[in-house]
């Protein structure tokens, strides 16, 4: 049992260490690719492309009645709410529609919106397959089981960690009963960069080789790695202190 134990443990430090040296070498990989086609772009043939993607995008950002395309982009996230539609994909194509101020607003409450049907989804329904569901997850299962799962901490790293499933987390607290607006600040804390990002990368979709676009998503790559990596080393820590307990006892 203690074997089978210690190589679980081995595995997840192997996996937060590979995704965070992963996530840093795509950042820097995206930064050297920046560098190289922000200067093919001046000197090449794109110039006439990016040039029309910028009429579209502004002509799409004139429309009038914007308040019912911000409507139907909030529809869109309730059914984001039960079906499977790729969150970057809603937080881009809102970033293309209006401008970064106004997407990011719009992002974060269809965020909200979201977090929110699952939660009660959660809350209702007691959350029992979404909790064995994400238990599968052995970095999620230890960081829940040795941080406590009543921590904003935790739930802020889950909303950041890639790959965490967004509404097993949102069912998971609400299948426990966690206080609503504890949930809703930690979660859109820890979301926000992410719609911060994707928003920005919306707004700059006509320049796809600039800083502009590329940097949000470096910056996001840094800090989850970053995050991953602060993760991996507080649960050993935890581990070490779980094990200097047990050798007094």
């Amino acid at each position: 049992m203690v074997n089978l134990m210690e190589k679980k443990n081995l595995n997840r430090k192997r996996v937060l260490y590979a995704t965070s040296i992963g996530l840093f070498v795509a950042a820097i990989v995206i930064a050297v690719i920046t560098v190289i086609m922000s200067t093919k772009v001046a000197e090449g043939g794109w110039a006439e492309f990016l040039h029309a993607l910028d009429k579209l995008q502004t002509s799409i950002q004139a429309l009038k009645n914007k308040w019912l395309i911000a409507l139907a982009i909030l529809g869109v996230y309730v059914l984001r709410g039960f079906l499977p539609i790729p969150f970057p994909f809603l937080l881009i194509m809102t970033g293309v529609m209006f401008r970064p101020v106004n997407a990011i607003l719009i992002n974060t409450v269809g965020t909200t919106i979201v977090f929110v049907i699952n939660y009660f989804w959660g809350k209702f329904t007691g959350g029992g397959v979404a909790i064995k569901k994400l238990e599968k997850y052995d970095n999620v299962r230890e960081m829940m089981a040795h941080h406590g799962k009543t921590k904003l901490g935790v739930l802020v790293a889950l909303r950041l960690i890639p790959s965490v499933p967004l509404n097993l987390v949102s069912k998971t607290y609400g299948g426990m009963k966690y206080p609503l607006y504890d949930f809703l600040v930690a979660s859109l804390l820890g979301f926000f960069p992410k719609i911060w990002v994707y928003s920005v990368m919306g707004g700059n979709i006509s320049q796809p080789f600039t800083w502009k676009f590329m940097g949000p998503i470096i910056v996001l790559l840094i800090l989850s790695g970053v995050t991953t990596l602060i993760v991996n080393i507080t649960l050993e820590k935890r581990k070490g202190e779980n094990k200097d307990e047990n050798s007094d006892a």
